[in-house]
Order: C-alpha cells, then structure tokens, then sequence
C-alpha cells in the first residue's frame, strides 16, 4: 500500500510538472501572438530599442552575468552534495533570500550604470559620424529665390482660415504640413475623423489647402474618403498598414498630394544604420525613400531613386525635414565631443525665434545658374552662445538631399533671423505689439543680397497686417502690404532701383553726412565773414 501510494504521489507530481510546462508553453505563445498581432501599436517601443543599442546592451551583459552567476552556483551546489559535506549553517546558502535580494540589487545598479554611460556615448557618436562623413559642398554666393513662388502666408495664419473655411461636421484639421499644388506651394491641412466614435467609424475626408503664394484667404478642399489614413483608428490607421509591411523604419509626418481626381498620401521613410565605436554600438539615420498611399489604400514603397522619377512625387518635396535638421546639428560635434561640451570653437546652433509655431528648416524654392528652379531645406545657424548673427547658412536639397553651406565672412556682421524680428517691431513702434507678433523670419535672396521676410501678424492669426524685409547687413526694414509689391521686391525690383539712384547721385544722404556737410558750409561761412571783416 505505501509503495503504490508512493507512485501515486510520484505520478501526480510528475502530471503536475507537466501541466505546468504546458501551461508556460501555451502563455508564452499567447504572448507572442498578441505581440504579433498589436505590433504595429508597439513599434515606438521595439523601434526605440532597436535604433538605440544602449538600451539593450545593459540587458544583454546582465543576462550573460546572471547566466555565468546561475552555472556557477549550480556547478558548485552540485559538487558539495556529491563529496557529501554536510551543509555549513553559518554559512548562508546561494539560493538564500539574503543572497538573492544582493544579487538583484548588484544587476540593477550594473543596469543603471550602463544606460548612464552608454547612452550619451550612442548620441554624441551618431552626431560625431556624420559630421565628419556627410558630404557637404561650400558655395560662394547664396542662390536667389524664385520670385514666381513666394511664401506669403505663414502656417499660423493658414491654419486659421483653413479652419474658419471647415463646413465638415464630425471633422477636424490634421497636422500641416506643405505640398505644390500646381507648382505652387500650399499649406495642406488632412480632413480627420474629430472624437473618440469618429476615430474608429470615420474615414479621412480628404484635405484642405491654403494658398502660400499670397496673404489674402485662399482656401480650397480637395474631398475624397480615403481607406486609410492618419487620425484613423485602429486599423484603418495609416501607419498600422505600414507597419505590417515594413517594420524596422520611422515614419515621417505624411502630407496629401492631388493629382487629377486622386489623392495620395505621401511619407517618408526614415531606416538606420548600426555602427561600433568603444564603448557602444549606434545608429546612423538615413532616407530610404517614401511610401505612397491612394485613396483605395493600396502602398507602393518607393526607393530614393525610384521615387525622383514618379510622376505623382515629381514637384514634391521628398527628403525628411526632421532627418535635414538632425544633420545639421550634427556639425556641432565637427572638432569632436571634448570641444563641444568644454571649448565651443567653431561650434554653430541652429537660429531659432522664441515662440514660432513653425521653426527651421524653412522649405524655399531658389532659382539656380541654370535658370531651373530647386526646392531647398534653408538653415541659418549662428554661433555658439549668445551671438545672434549669421554663422553659416545651410541649403539642403528637399529632393535629393544633397547639402550646400555659405559661411559667411565674420567681417560682413549679417544680423540673423532672431534679431531680423526684433528690428521689425523697433521700426514701426507706432503698433501694439500686444496684439501682433512677427512670425516666420523667412530667408529671401534677391541679387545675392540676403534679407529676413518677417510677417507680422495679429497674435490671433486672423490674417497677414503687412510683410516686412529686413536687410541682414544694415538692418533697414522695408514694409510692403501687397502680394504684388513682395514679389517685386524678391525680383530685384527695390534694389535695381536703389542701384539706379546711386550710380545717377540721387542717393539720399545719411545724417552723417548732413552733419558733414552743415560744418564745411559753416567753415566756408566763418571764412567769407573772417575776409570781409579783414578788407
């Protein structure tokens, strides 16, 4: 009797083990499905990991350390039971609570330590990479922009009329972003699903668009529903689609773009490379093309060569403006990681206005030699510190990427976007600048000559007061309050006739030379009355 209930008990514990490794299987797999299946609503969490290697790279060693830990204390229990020592009960065991309780905070703190390390090392090397292998062509003399495609209308105020213009109800505007519409440039407003039930029951309604070529409202929607697209929830949502065909890359912001009776989607596709240097793997960020949506919801991933010869993305920009801004903060680390945390030589920052809704990089459109027109990502950066002039002037091609810089000449003393907006409000002190704020310091080239096209709007962004063009050497603003007057003064026409005045002597004397002139007259004076009193 007791040896049949011995083998009871032995079978019962042995059915038990295997319920319980069955158990275990079947919920490791359930997991792993549901990871599966949700993936796409994962991806920030896998993607971070994976173009962050200092994340995992902590985790991997403690695994190692706790594998190494785990055969060592088992090889060592085992040789104690088989010499038959009898335990030391002074000594505590391995597996004690006291032991184990040590070890865990021994792995934490190797965690925590290595994230403090590794992870600044990861961002500095990325940056310290491409500064030093990002081919970057100097050019002598910035391009002029293309007079036939102004921007006008900045993003704040083009938000407010696309807004004020919505007579869709359920809808809402998406984020801006900019597209050509009949090579000219708009801002594109997504029509999105509003609330929590149109989230998962709507379709994108299509887009609206704002003129950019002018500051009167010109607004217009392009109305398709769209199978799939941002503000969609959840499968309909237009990155759950790409990330079940195309998992280990980011996402940029998409933008809507109308051809005859369709509308595209158009994203761009950002991957990453993996690079070593002591003490930690990194990864370098690259444009890898785009992916293109119709409204049926069919995807077409394009490479970057492929997709400079499509006919939807013909006059569209292409290269990623976060990716064109990233590059170029990494020239701050071109002397290497000591010089930019402790001697800042030759070190630039991007120039940014405090409290702009929409920053560097600026999207222009720059007549070449060729004469052809080139849309261009346009960076002012000014020296380290509290400098505001112009340091270095980058123009980065939105099609191919290709990057140019203009370093201009410490002599020149060219005032920078920051400073362009404070010139603004001293030159017209007569206006509440309460209520109006100048936004956007766009970069306007006219005859080699750089300017700041500041608009000074209404802080409530109900339209465009007046456009004003401040010179980046001698600071002088000119005001302009018509779309026609703002290309003439991009087409040369204020220069051309200012360089007329000056080669005829009908130039404008400077208070200097008032003062000049008024003390030679009264010494020609002193002189005649000093003479005439002598005779």
């Amino acid at each position: 009797m007791r040896a049949t209930k011995e083998v009871n008990n032995q079978y019962m514990k042995n059915e038990t083990k295997k319920n319980l490794r069955l158990v275990v299987v079947l919920g490791v797999l359930f997991l792993a499905c549901l990871i599966w299946i949700s993936r796409p609503l994962l991806h920030w969490f896998f993607m971070f990991a994976y173009k962050n290697p200092a994340f995992w790279e902590p985790l991997l060693l403690i695994g190692i350390i706790y594998v190494i830990y785990s055969i060592y204390s088992y090889s060592k229990s085992k040789k104690i039971i088989k010499e038959g020592k009898p335990p030391d009960k002074k000594k505590k065991s391995l597996s004690s609570p006291t032991k184990g309780s040590k070890t865990t905070i021994t792995l934490i703190l190797i965690l925590i330590i290595g994230w403090a390390i590794l992870g600044p090392f990861q961002v500095m090397y990325s940056q310290c990479y491409l500064a030093r292998h990002l081919d970057t062509e100097e050019i002598t003399e910035l391009p002029d922009m293309d007079p036939s495609v102004v921007r006008i209308m900045p993003q704040f105020v083009a938000e407010r009329y696309a807004r004020d213009a919505l007579q869709y109800p359920r809808f809402r505007l998406g984020t801006a972003d900019i597209a050509f519409v009949a090579e000219k440039p708009s801002w594109i407003f997504p029509l999105v699903p509003d609330g929590l039930i149109n989230f998962f029951v709507l379709k994108d309604k299509g887009a609206a668009y704002v003129d950019m070529n002018t500051s009167r409202k010109s607004t217009h929607i392009v109305e398709k529903d769209m199978v799939i697209g941002p503000g969609m929830g959840v499968r309909d949502w237009y990155k759950w689609k790409l990330y079940k065909k195309k998992y280990w890359v980011d996402y940029e912001d998409p933008y809507f773009v109308p051809v005859d009776e369709e509308l595209y989607i158009a994203v761009p596709i950002v991957s990453y490379e993996y690079h070593w240097r002591f003490p930690t793997l990194y990864t370098i960020p690259r444009w890898s093309g785009t992916a293109l949506i119709n409204s049926e919801g069919e995807i077409e991933f394009l490479t970057p060569e492929a997709v400079l010869e499509h006919s939807v993305l013909k006059d569209q920009k292409l290269y990623p403006e976060r990716l064109t801004r990233y590059y170029v903060n990494s020239f701050r680390y071109v002397h290497g990681i000591v010089n930019k945390l402790f001697y800042h030589h030759e070190q630039l920052e991007i120039a940014e206005v405090p409290g702009q809704q929409n920053e560097q990089p600026f999207l222009v459109v720059t007549k070449e030699a060729n004469g052809a027109a080139a849309m261009k990502w346009f960076i002012a950066c000014e020296p380290y510190g509290a400098a505001h002039g112009i340091y270095k002037i980058f123009l980065i091609d939105a099609r191919t990427g290709e990057i140019c810089f203009n370093e201009q000449p410490k002599a020149e003393a060219l005032i920078g976007p920051v400073k362009a907006c404070d010139y603004v409000r001293k030159a017209n002190p007569i206006v509440d600048w309460n209520r109006m704020i100048p936004v956007e310091p766009i970069p306007a080239v006219s005859y080699g000559e750089l300017y700041w096209e500041v608009r000074v709007i209404p802080n409530d962004g109900s339209g465009v007061a007046y456009t004003a063009f401040v010179d980046s050497k001698t600071s002088d603003v000119t005001e302009l309050h018509t779309d026609k007057a703002i290309a003439e003064f991009i087409a040369g026409k204020y220069i051309a006739e200012e360089v007329e005045r000056r080669r005829e002597g009908e130039e404008e004397p400077t208070v200097e030379e008032l003062i000049d002139e008024i003390k030679r007259l009264l010494g020609e004076l002193e002189r005649k009355v000093g003479e005439s009193k002598s005779g």
